[in-house]
């Protein structure tokens, strides 16, 4: 039993960028850890990594990170991305009445989330800033870490740098039967005769979601 989610008052893997497209992944893991300064909150805040693991056909693995804002004191809040991602992941969709569904372990010695915070603001060993790993997140007994979900991927682009964004989180039962990624067509063939290898995901710098802090080191 860990933090539970509340009614509000009244990786060894490559990193990659996908093409956009759709694509079977497995939820290998989550990490909680202290956001970026921002103008709005001058010593960061919370925020949580789902990091997703897609193995192609000659068994490479490959992750993709969905970084999102992690809820204050775990209050439900109809605008949180953290509730929605949730709630794809378990096929439930969750709000105010059912949060308290929604159970997340971070191990023994983090049982709030006063204590979550004060650990993600210290450093490790290395000088570094501290993370907190998710050893269990349910919703309503449901274990979602090492499930198995389609995603729809899409990319980001600031002008600067691009990453991979998920715009949804499906059910694969419910999404209409297995269903290969969509990769990058393949270049045009030189000659009628004259093919050419669809492309492959290309290892570029750790793939984030819209919006999140790139080069995040874990």
């Amino acid at each position: 039993m860990g933090l539970t989610g509340q009614s509000k008052e009244s990786s060894n893997f490559e990193r990659t960028l996908f093409p956009e497209g759709t694509y079977d992944m497995v939820l290998d893991k989550a990490l909680v850890l202290m956001g970026k300064p921002t103008k709005f909150q001058a010593e960061g805040a919370p925020k949580i990594m789902f990091i997703w693991k897609w193995t192609d056909d000659e068994g490479q693995d490959f992750e993709l990170v969905d970084y999102l804002g992690f809820p204050k004191n775990m209050k439900w809040n109809e605008k949180s991305a953290f509730w929605k991602r949730a709630g794809e992941i378990a096929g439930l969709a969750l709000n105010n009445e059912n949060a308290g569904l929604l159970d997340l372990d971070l191990g023994e010695f983090i049982q709030s989330y006063a204590e979550l915070v004060e650990h993600i603001q210290g450093m490790n060993d290395q000088g570094k800033p501290e993370k907190a790993e998710v050893k269990s997140l349910t919703v309503d007994g449901q274990e979602l870490l090492g499930k198995k979900c389609r995603l729809v991927v899409g990319i980001w682009n600031n002008g600067e740098k691009e990453g991979n964004e998920i715009a949804k989180v499906m059910q694969i039962a419910a999404a209409g039967g297995p269903k290969k990624p969509m990769k990058a067509a393949p270049a045009p063939a030189a000659a009628p005769q004259q093919k050419m290898a669809p492309a492959r995901p290309a290892p570029v710098p750790a793939p984030v979601a819209a919006g999140a802090s790139p080069d995040l080191d874990y």
